[in-house]
């Protein structure tokens, strides 16, 4: 009798220990998941900079910003540059920069 309860109780050990186990896998499962939510590293995959753009959303970018006629636009590294007429109907050269920024010549 005695050698059939200590299969059984090894069984039922498995059977908490396994127990044991999920229980700290979702844990951490739970753990990492408001690790991501609430301040882990922020990925922003939705963020299209000029860096990403062609030259037709960078020329209505621009557009939107109130120049007109842009000619010569090209990219340099990360950076569009080119030359437009701006608001006040003068030539400016530009460079945008990766963040988007307009910087006028």
């Amino acid at each position: 009798m005695l050698y059939a309860r200590q299969p059984y109780q090894a069984e039922r050990n498995d059977g908490a220990h396994m127990f044991k186990i999920m229980v700290a896998t979702l844990t951490l499962m739970g753990t990492l998941s408001a690790c991501t939510m609430f301040g882990g590293e922020h990925v922003r995959s939705g963020y299209v900079g000029p860096a990403s753009m062609n030259q037709d959303q960078v020329t209505r970018l621009l557009n939107q910003q109130g120049y007109t006629g842009v000619v010569g636009l090209h990219k340099n590294g990360n950076d569009w540059v080119g030359s437009a007429t701006n608001k006040d109907g003068q030539e400016v050269n530009f460079d945008i920069d990766k963040d988007g920024t307009i910087h006028t010549k």
